[in-house]
């Protein structure tokens, strides 16, 4: 569990899509990738970063 106020918040850029993170909840995020590949996301600040991998 993650509490830094910068961990509220996921910008998938590669979607122009972003979800809020309440804590203590799961947050379905619907993506609809057109081709393979990886795509980043980010809380707003950077900190907090990883790969979505379509294959």
């Amino acid at each position: 569990e993650e509490t830094a106020s910068c961990s509220d918040k996921v910008i998938f850029p590669d979607f122009q899509r972003s979800a809020d993170l309440p804590t203590g909840e799961t947050v379905a995020v619907d993506l609809m990738p057109k081709q393979p590949g990886e795509f980043g996301f980010a809380c707003p600040m950077g900190m907090f970063r990883g790969r979505l991998i379509v294959e």
